[in-house]
Parts: structure tokens; C-alpha cells; sequence
């Protein structure tokens, strides 16, 4: 049997992604939503979440180009002088090698941020990071303990992402960095025991899901449980200042509601699932 769990990321990051992302899970494929509680609109995605009448989230944990929940003088290897994150997962990475992050920061603010919704009354069944920051070994050691300080029951495992035309340096560099990691993350989760899917979709594409590339995702999809990672929402001034990354948000929310994408996963007999229906089956 082939099950289908779509993720919509980066609920929080701006009003109008969060409408959109809310309009994917109603009317769309999408049935899990991660919530950043490091981003601006953290208040306004719970208050969608409420009236949407979702209960159950995952937690999308941020160490860049967000806004950090722990005060900034507790986490000055973090924060950039404009008092947010730094910009992008390369200074992260970078960091990280030089060792000029601290861990023990890292771990305190994104504890904060877990706390931070956990207050909310939001049950968190999945943990998973913006630019998947937590396929760094030391990073990922820390999310498997909060993971386990928490209760929450799964992690994402980006790897093996089917490469799809047209073929980028962008998805080349994707693919090696992926390959740098995955392995040895495979490793530290097989012995976690946190539960993963069988397989992982949307990290090359991440941010421009077109149509015919969806298709032929559906189209080779694997047996068992697979991941696809989205970023659909509904595209304005204020989703282009938080990042260029979402010019093609709304494009993405169009496939991941039309029609013949819809209909494909009912003719392939694909089962939509929840992370909580996933975590709560035998696998």
C-alpha cells in the first residue's frame, strides 16, 4: 500500500503563507502543517490553526532567517546584529564546522522554541527543521533528545530525493549535501527509535512544485510511508520580504489543490495520511 503524508512548512512565516498553506490542508493534498514559533506571524498561524479547527502540528524548529524566541544575549553566537537569525543554512553550516555556533545555545533556543508551542495547546507529532538544518550530526543528536524530552514521536528524514527536470546547479548542490549526511542520520534514528517514513520527496524541488513534476512523483511513488515537502501560499509583499524563496508560493498551492492532481492520487489509490495516523499504525 502506498500512503502519502504532504507537508506544508513554514506555517507562521507571513499572513498570506499562512492562508495559503491553510487553503492546501482544507480544499488540497496537504494533510500535515509545521509550525515555525521563530517566525513573525507565529501568533496569527495559531490563530488560522484554531479556526481551521487543527489540533495536531509539526514543529518546524529555525536557526535561520527567523527571529529567535530566546532573548539574544543568551544566544549571541546566533543572532546577527539586526537581532535575528543569520541568513540562510550556509552560515549556519558554516558555523557549525568552525565551531563558532555553540551548542549549547542551539539546544536552549530550540527547547524555547518547542516550549513556545507547546504553551499553545498545539499536539506536536513530528519534528522537522527550515532548511533541513538538522541533518548536521551535532544538531541532529539535539533534536532526537528534545524529541524524547517531548514526546514527540516522529522526525523527518530527508534522503534519496527523485531528481526531476530540469536538472540545476541548485539541485546538484542539494544532492551532494544531502549525500554528505543522510547515511549517518539513518544511522542515529535507526537507534533513536523515533519513527521516519520509508521515503522522502520535495527536497530538490523545495519552493517550486510544479505541476508535471508533481505528477511523475506521484506517478513512481514507493511502497510504504513517503514524505513530500511543500511550501505552498498565497504570494505578497510581506511573503517576498521575509524571502525570495516564495515567488512561486502561489503556483504551488495551485497544484497541490487542482483537480487532476487530486484525482491522480485517488486513481493511483494513494492513502493520504496524517503524521499521527502514521505514528500510530504498525509499520
Amino acid at each position: 500500500m502506498k500512503y502519502l503524508i504532504v507537508s506544508a512548512d513554514d506555517f507562521g512565516c507571513s499572513k498570506s503563507i499562512n492562508r495559503g498553506i491553510i487553503r492546501a490542508f482544507k480544499d488540497g493534498i496537504v494533510t500535515s502543517i509545521h509550525l515555525m514559533s521563530a517566525a513573525s506571524e507565529f501568533e496569527d498561524a495559531l490563530a488560522q490553526a484554531s479556526q481551521a479547527g487543527i489540533k495536531e502540528m509539526g514543529a518546524h524548529l529555525c536557526l535561520s532567517s527567523a527571529i529567535p524566541v530566546t532573548n539574544p544575549d543568551n544566544i549571541p553566537t546566533l543572532v546577527a546584529g539586526n537581532g535575528r537569525f543569520y541568513e540562510g543554512y550556509h552560515r549556519i553550516a558554516l558555523g557549525y564546522f568552525f565551531k563558532k555556533n555553540n551548542l549549547k545555545e542551539i539546544r536552549l533556543e530550540l527547547k524555547n522554541q518547542l516550549g513556545r508551542i507547546k504553551k499553545s495547546g498545539i499536539k506536536i507529532t513530528s519534528l522537522s527543521s527550515h532548511e533541513h538544518v538538522h541533518m548536521l550530526p551535532d544538531i541532529l543528536s539535539i533534536f532526537v533528545e528534545l524529541a524524547k524530552e517531548y514526546k514527540i514521536p516522529a522526525i523527518r528524514y530527508p534522503r534519496k530525493d527523485k531528481l526531476s527536470w530540469p536538472i540545476t546547479i541548485n539541485k546538484l548542490k542539494k544532492i551532494f549535501a544531502s549525500a554528505c549526511f543522510e547515511k549517518k542520520m539513518g544511522v542515529v534514528l535507526r537507534k533513536s527509535g523515533l519513527a521516519y517514513t520509508d521515503n522522502f520527496l520535495g527536497l530538490l524541488d523545495s519552493g517550486n512544485l510544479k505541476e508535471e513534476t508533481l505528477i511523475r512523483l506521484l506517478g513512481s511513488l514507493g511502497q510504504g510511508y513517503t514524505e513530500l515537502v511543500t511550501h505552498p501560499g498565497f504570494l505578497s509583499p510581506e511573503a517576498i520580504r521575509e524571502s525570495p524563496f516564495y515567488l512561486n508560493c502561489e503556483k504551488e498551492l495551485a497544484v497541490l489543490t487542482g483537480d487532476r492532481v487530486k484525482k491522480l492520487v485517488s486513481d493511483l489509490n494513494i492513502k493520504l495520511v496524517t503524521f499521527e495516523e502514521f505514528c500510530s499504525c504498525p509499520r
